[in-house]
């Protein structure tokens, strides 16, 4: 993920993006490449997940709403995960 971020942490992230899996395939996100960076900041108990997943091309309306369902449905499973590994954590999922 990041360069200078401790190998506990970098674990601890890794262990998350393995856990939550994508509705459809049942694969994991990190398996899946959804999540672009993660930005750490032990002085401020911050992270911020920035999220790589694309609008579809399609103009069906179903196809539209659906995907929006997953993205919502894995960015809530990212957050309460992350969450649960980093408590007292701020946790914000971007894209």
């Amino acid at each position: 993920m990041s360069s200078g971020m401790p190998l506990p942490v970098q674990r601890k992230i890794d262990s998350v993006l393995q856990r939550v899996k994508e509705p459809e395939t049942l694969r994991s996100i990190g398996e899946l490449n959804l999540v672009r960076r993660v930005r750490y900041s032990e002085s401020e108990k911050r992270l911020i997940v920035f999220m790589d997943i694309a609008d579809p091309r399609s103009t069906c309306m179903v196809c539209s709403i659906v995907n929006e369902h997953l993205g919502s449905s894995i960015r809530r499973e990212l957050q309460r995960e992350m969450e649960r590994e980093f408590p007292g954590f701020s946790v914000e999922i971007s894209g």
